[in-house]
């Protein structure tokens, strides 16, 4: 077997980018273990390089393949449909949040502010009760960018840190979404349109795509939104709060062994 070696990226394309050029080869033509798909950490802070292990493909083995007895012809199976997986990233059932009272919607409108203070990014606050959920959108003026970070992951880290904080003070159930600016109906907007864009590359093309670094609300937005899409599926992989999400043809979520894509035909079934 030949001998794998290891290559890092910021996420996992970017490692198999790496390998491709160290190596001078096509992704094809490589035989790809991922170790590890990274992490964005929190603030920036415990960030973890993406490492895959990778082994040229022994062109040995397709000839010791065809060497062999050809075995005789079974019959084939009738095709069968998979029975649909429940999407992924759904939240549990649950009993719905009971409205806050208002002393502890204050106070975690207090705790926001005072962790946006901490981080010299002072704010003006406005929240709501809707559908269970403590709604607060941060208005942040000249800081709004750098509330809102890089793919919006400082809001969701702030997020993240206003929920741990509100559970441990408080017996209820606390649903409590974040937003800065229109960033989240934007961040929306701009999931479904890639994923839809992605979606007719790989009908296209047949090969597998992804979005990288996605935090569970988001998604979620993209399996809702293929989930009735019976061409194609989705699904998530990776470690942590931010994940990636592959899109793919059914069948084809796995890594392959063959030389290349196979272009689908139309109206295949899984087998």
């Amino acid at each position: 077997m030949p001998a794998k070696m290891e290559y890092s990226g910021s996420d996992v394309a970017d490692a198999i980018k790496t390998a491709c050029q160290k190596l001078n080869v096509a992704q094809e033509q490589l035989d790809i273990e991922i170790v590890s798909t990274g992490s964005a950490g929190i603030f920036g802070l415990g960030r973890r390089k993406a490492k895959i292990l990778v082994a040229l493909k022994d062109a040995s083995d397709d000839e010791a393949t065809t060497a062999q007895p050809a075995r005789p012809a079974r019959e084939p199976k009738p095709a069968r449909r998979e029975k649909p997986a429940p999407a992924a990233d759904a939240p549990p059932r649950r009993e719905p949040a009971k409205p806050l009272s208002a002393e502890a919607v204050t106070a975690i409108q207090n705790d926001l502010l005072r962790l946006l203070e901490l981080m010299e990014l002072p704010a003006t606050i406005e929240a709501e009760q809707k559908d269970g959920k403590l709604r607060i959108h941060v208005n942040g003026g000249e800081h709004i960018e750098q509330i809102i970070g890089p793919a919006g992951q400082t809001l969701d880290s702030i997020q993240y840190l206003l929920r741990k904080m509100a559970g441990k003070k408080m017996t209820e159930r606390v649903q409590i979404t974040l937003d800065a600016g229109d960033f989240r109906e934007a961040r929306v907007s701009e999931l479904e349109e890639t994923a839809t864009r992605l979606a007719d590359e790989v009908k296209e093309t047949g090969r597998t795509k992804s979005i990288p670094s996605l935090n569970p609300a988001e998604r979620r937005v993209v399996h809702m939104l293929l989930q009735n899409d019976t061409a194609i599926r989705s699904r998530s992989v990776g470690d942590g709060l931010y994940k990636k999400v592959l899109i793919y043809l059914p069948g084809k979520g796995r890594k392959r062994t063959g030389k290349g894509p196979r272009k689908p035909r139309q109206n295949e079934q899984e087998q």
